[in-house]
């Protein structure tokens, strides 16, 4: 059908039902198509309806369209639940109790685990978004402060001969730092 000819809209649901639909939309796409539906009810063209939406012409009309064919469920876009993941829920778990074991885990050993044990590979860049969904979280190490006037002691100040260790550097001994990696978060 041409654009140009008038396409009448099939009320599916009473106006106040309509209202009751928009207030509750959870998404900026069943809000938008709902409230080109109600500019629809109220007496807009598919033209003007469209534009208050933001959207083309032809979008208007292929809206119309499946509103007119499905009512409310074919309006809306069904994504079909997505592509299954990689790890079930029983391997998460799995998953989950060997970092368990080891924490804190580096992420190049996350990798490791997942590769030989579960014959999975996520892309270095999703990784850590994908460990956070699992409930994991990144420890970085810990930092450790120190006194500025223990610095200052430990250096032995003689302008005429150089030092070659003042063997009380600060950071030698660094056995209260904690290892950075994955942990589960509490």
């Amino acid at each position: 059908m041409p654009m140009g000819d008038a396409v009448s809209v099939k009320r599916w649901l009473s106006e106040a039902e309509l209202d009751h639909q928009l207030k509750a939309a959870d998404s900026g796409k069943r809000a938008r198509r709902l409230g080109f539906i109600k500019n629809l009810y109220r007496g807009d063209s598919v033209t003007e309806a469209i534009v208050r939406e933001g959207r083309s012409e032809s979008t208007g009309y292929r809206w119309l369209h499946r509103w007119n064919d499905g009512g409310l469920d074919a309006l809306l876009p069904d994504y079909g639940g997505g592509r299954p993941p990689k790890l079930s829920e029983s391997e998460q778990e799995v998953f989950l109790k060997r970092i368990a074991s080891q924490q804190p885990v580096s992420t190049e050993t996350v990798k490791s685990i997942l590769q030989t044990e579960f014959d999975v590979e996520y892309a270095t860049t999703y990784l850590p978004r994908k460990l956070e969904e699992m409930g994991l979280t990144y420890r970085p190490p810990a930092r450790e402060s120190v006194d500025q006037q223990e610095v200052l002691e430990g250096i032995e100040w003689d302008e005429k001969t150089p030092v070659d260790s003042t063997r009380r550097h600060p950071y030698d001994g660094q056995s209260s730092r904690h290892k950075a990696g994955w942990v589960i978060a509490e």
